[in-house]
């Protein structure tokens, strides 16, 4: 799949013959749509039309299909006063995970996506939504494929009205971001942080792990199975007694993965209470996919986001 630019007349054909409007934009939007911020980006270098205000459907459809912008988001937040962004009245619990900027790829490269980096997003964001589920008892989540990654919006009532300090340290439990006191206990916290190691660690090879300063890392991976159904299990003291790994090196690797498990999803955006994501719905033109809502991210496919138009390209 090619993730080609639109031009401005492929932005126009989506927003006046391909867009469907209001049946297209997920509830949460329509309900609260004006009290939300909208953002714009009318020439792809960022979001910098921002603190619009939409006081109905109609408004919102008519600015869309006249505009056709680059990129159109809209506030995690809702406020009193949307268009000066006043009077925060609260915001959904937002997880960001970028396919471009996740850590150990070794398929397209740092900065870039494709089709194999995205469902490895996918499956990142997915492992979010199961520990916020399992460990936290949250129920309203609602996922969307952003055209490079995938968001996450926890709508419960008991976050929207959380600080940035206690939305940090949900990420932190959510993604494994802080090593554990003891890792071999069989649930809670410890387990999450066991399950995402195992997966980044997966991924690892011998450069990577020498880039982060292992020493050992030939050995390390001669022993990586091992190591993985440790981490999976929750049988954890053996691995002191892999050959040619000891203690210092085995601390070393844990503190590398939980320095790549806090890589996987952008804390910036679930710590921003004013934070601005892509409009479920909108076209993202960086990469000629539309950023739409999923309704079972469990069997979510590419093809589900591809705009007609793309198919319609002279030469493909």
């Amino acid at each position: 799949m090619q993730f080609r630019e639109a031009t401005p007349e492929e932005r126009k054909i989506y927003y006046n013959e391909e867009w469907g409007g209001k049946r297209d934009l997920p509830d949460y939007v329509l309900h609260s749509l004006s009290m939300r911020e909208f953002g714009f980006d009318h020439d792809g270098s960022g979001p910098n039309d921002r603190k619009n205000q939409f006081l109905t459907v109609d408004q919102l459809e008519s600015y869309l299909r006249t505009k056709a912008p680059y990129s159109a988001y809209v506030s995690v937040a809702q406020y009193e006063e949307p268009s000066l962004m006043k009077g925060w009245l609260r915001a959904e619990l937002a997880f960001d995970v970028d396919a471009k900027d996740l850590p150990a790829k070794r398929c397209c490269g740092q900065g870039q996506v494709c089709e194999s980096c995205l469902e490895e997003a996918r499956r990142v964001i997915c492992m979010i939504g199961d520990v916020l589920r399992s460990d936290l008892g949250l129920r309203e989540l609602r996922y969307s494929y952003s055209g490079r990654g995938f968001h996450l919006r926890v709508l419960d009532e008991a976050v929207q009205r959380l600080g940035s300090t206690a939305r940090n340290e949900i990420v932190s439990y959510v993604v494994g971001c802080v090593l554990p006191a003891d890792l071999s206990l069989a649930l809670g916290y410890p387990r999450v942080f066991r399950r995402y190691a195992a997966r980044i660690l997966g991924r690892l090879d011998e450069r990577t792990l020498q880039a982060e300063g292992i020493r050992r890392a030939a050995k390390i991976l001669e022993h990586r199975d091992k190591i993985i159904s440790s981490l999976e299990s929750g049988r954890v003291e053996g691995l002191r007694e892999l050959e040619g790994i000891g203690e210092q090196t085995l601390q070393s690797l844990l503190e590398v993965l939980r320095k790549l498990n806090s890589e996987q999803e952008d804390g910036r955006v679930t710590v921003d209470v004013r934070r601005i994501l892509r409009l479920p719905s909108s076209l993202h033109s960086g990469v000629s996919m539309k950023c739409v809502e999923i309704r079972d991210i469990e069997r979510f496919t590419l093809d589900q986001a591809v705009p007609k138009f793309v198919g319609e390209r002279v030469g493909g």
